[in-house]
């Protein structure tokens, strides 16, 4: 049953690492960043947000963008070495198990920078402004990643 768990935690982890690694519609990551904060710009133009406002949450975008270039980079290498201790003739379940919690501890910041981001540039907005733009930036994510955020169902 252990054995089985640590599996699923292991494929999981894997699934995701893919989903940073492999580029979204064949574009690189730099430029589907590129294409975010463009996409950002628009839509504080389109809220009508003041400059203030406008620096403020670019400040905001910058503060995680940076963090979580730190936190990819972790990523990568707790990914390689949770493969190369799988790779081993013998692997050592101790070790996996501290390598297999390391990936999961990295992935677990990497998503919670994107909750804080998200949730900063929430608090300096209204209610209003919110929802708007939480409906734009889903927009954006289902036109970048539609069948990798939304499988169909029937």
């Amino acid at each position: 049953m252990k054995g089985k768990v640590i599996f699923k935690l292991w494929a999981l982890s894997a699934i995701l690492s893919i989903l940073l690694v492999v580029p979204a519609l064949g574009q690189t990551d730099e430029e589907l960043g590129k294409q975010l904060k463009e996409y950002k710009a628009q839509t504080y133009e389109q809220l009508k947000f003041n400059a203030d406002k406008t620096k403020a949450l670019l400040a905001v975008e910058e503060k995680y963008s940076k963090m979580r270039g730190e936190i990819i980079d972790s990523s990568k290498k707790a990914w390689d070495n949770l493969q190369a201790g799988l790779a081993a003739a013998n692997p050592d379940e101790a070790k996996l198990k501290g390598l297999v919690k390391a990936h999961i501890d990295v992935q677990s910041k990497l998503w919670a920078s994107f909750r804080d981001e998200l949730n900063e540039e929430l608090a300096q907005m209204s209610p209003v402004q919110q929802g708007q733009y939480l409906v734009a930036m889903e927009r954006w994510r289902q036109k970048c990643m539609p069948k990798v955020c939304y499988p169909t169902t029937k």
